[in-house]
């Protein structure tokens, strides 16, 4: 009976002692994350994708870029550079198969001091989502309202003395969004 014991005790410690301890062994554990997804938030969440493509990121005024910039700050190396001389530099931004838009960074004193941008739709419908985007994008981000003028839209921010017009240029096919960022003190 002494011997039916000991063997039932070493039964059940044989698997235990025989298990893998081995680190080399255990390497086939694969780890998933289960945070989900990033925890930062998308600052253009609700845009389309040619919104995000032309706007690029919430900080700053328009893609990172703020007026009073240098010269030599005012870079897109991501973009085609169509154009550049001593007052300005052109971009060009694919933002879907068929629609662009040109930006256009206008400099006094070797300083940035307005944002010219040409958007080109494939059809009105697109014009009227890409600028109604536009228009709810800078009135929260200057929380101010846009008025009508002159068949132009207008948002003026006193207080960060900056001033956004959108206005729609007729094209003899379709018509183009211009969009217009400058500074109040300039005018």
């Amino acid at each position: 009976m002494k011997h039916l014991i000991r063997i039932l005790f070493l039964a059940c410690l044989a698997p235990a002692f025989f298990s893998c301890d081995n680190v080399a062994e255990n390497t086939n554990m694969v780890l998933t994350d289960t945070s989900g997804t990033d925890s930062i938030p998308d600052p253009l969440y609700g845009y389309s994708s040619k919104f995000k493509l032309l706007i690029e990121t919430d900080t700053a005024l328009f893609r990172g870029k703020n007026l009073g910039a240098s010269t030599a700050s005012i870079t897109e190396p991501s973009l085609q550079k169509i154009e550049e001389d001593a007052s300005s530099i052109t971009y060009t931004v694919p933002l879907e198969a068929t629609e662009q838009a040109d930006i256009i960074y206008h400099f006094d004193k070797l300083q940035l001091n307005s944002i010219e941008v040409y958007a080109y739709p494939k059809n009105d419908s697109s014009l009227q989502a890409l600028k109604t985007e536009l228009i709810n994008f800078y009135s929260k981000k200057f929380d101010a309202v846009a008025s009508k003028k002159d068949g132009k839209i207008v948002l003026l921010s006193p207080k960060d003395n900056i001033g956004v017009e959108w206005s729609e240029i007729d094209n003899k096919v379709i018509k183009d969004l211009r969009m217009y960022i400058f500074g109040l003190s300039s005018l």
